[in-house]
């Protein structure tokens, strides 16, 4: 890149900078050309422009972004330099993808993009090129501010608006723009530290974000008769009520009493809930007499008390005979 191609867009944008970015870089007026047939001395090969030297899916896109920046589009038009960036690694279109940044008011993405451009742009940058760079730079600088983060955890991800920046421990402090700015910094396993800050440009901002680790449990209550034995997981923890805390997920309850029907149920509780269960046990079904049952042979069932009422069937002082159904014996009346 030649001191024509980004000096003449790079003084333009920087002189907007310096009076609040108020003009677009698209504005400026081009460079006055020399006459025709003359080259002035020490002047290098024109350079072939990006436009052209852009071949396939990336020139489409240079192209469509191009459209779409001249409509006033920014933030279509980043996107499509950025995808042409990444078909042809032209560091050209990093001066592009900078231009619309600024016009978006992403500052601190802007100057990230410069610093690539410089890295990237190695020898084809001219002095005049590395030095409009570096107005830039310092123009934009009073629109961001320097975040500093030290984390209690190593590993962090710090967040700057849900926009990852950077892993603790940070390299060095994250340009961040000015305005309102929500700061996350999330471990798994630990609590987000999470801060509403409000950020001035040329400025820093140092915040320090302790982690704790989470604590995945509720709290749950039982409430039952005064006799009755209340169970979680298999252990008994109390009788007729009892509350404790418990770790987050599925619990099983049971509670008894002598001479009741057992109460099982599976308690979901959930991170910081409070849960409270009611338990009113049922008396147990009385065994033999009218509500005994008799299971026959491949699975007939007769009910007990039927027995004694089907005798009431047959004449009285007929001797009842003695016979069988699969294994139980039973009595019928008549003849052997």
């Amino acid at each position: 890149m030649r001191g024509k191609h980004l000096g003449h867009w790079g003084r333009a944008a920087a002189a907007a900078l310096g009076v609040g970015l108020a003009a677009g870089v698209a504005a400026a007026q081009p460079a006055p050309a020399a006459p025709a047939g003359t080259t002035p001395a020490g002047t290098p090969p024109a350079e072939t422009p990006l436009a052209e030297s852009l071949t396939g899916m990336a020139r489409a896109e240079h192209g469509a972004g191009a459209a779409l920046f001249d409509d006033g589009d920014y933030a279509g038009a980043l996107a499509r330099y950025e995808r042409a960036y990444e078909l042809s690694r032209d560091h050209r279109l990093l001066w592009k993808i900078a231009l619309c940044q600024k016009n978006l008011r992403r500052y601190a993405s802007m100057l990230a993009t410069l610093r690539r451009l410089e890295a990237e742009g190695g020898a084809a940058l001219s002095a005049r090129d590395r030095q409009d760079i570096a107005d830039l730079l310092k123009a934009a600088g009073i629109f961001v501010s320097l975040l500093a983060i030290t984390a209690s955890e190593p590993g962090a991800a710090v967040f700057v608006d849900d926009e990852p920046v950077g892993t603790t421990p940070l390299a060095a402090p994250v340009p961040i723009d000015i305005g309102e700015r929500r700061i996350r910094v999330s471990k798994p396993g630990f609590v987000d530290f999470v801060r509403q800050v409000k950020v001035v440009g040329g400025d820093s901002v140092a915040l320090v974000a302790q982690l704790d680790r989470a604590v995945h449990r509720g709290r749950l209550a039982i409430a039952a008769g005064p006799d009755d034995l209340i169970a979680i997981d298999g252990k008994v923890v109390g009788k007729g009520r009892w509350e404790g805390s418990v770790q987050s997920g599925t619990h099983a309850l049971r509670v008894t009493a002598p001479g009741m029907t057992p109460h099982e149920a599976q308690i979901l509780v959930r991170d910081d809930e409070r849960r409270r269960i009611d338990v009113s046990l049922e008396r147990a079904a009385q065994r033999g007499g009218a509500s005994k049952w008799l299971w026959i042979g491949g699975g007939a069932a007769i009910f007990a008390g039927a027995l004694v009422a089907g005798s009431l069937l047959f004449e009285p002082g007929t001797p009842a005979e003695q016979g069988s159904l699969g294994t139980v014996p039973l009595g019928f009346g008549g003849r052997r």
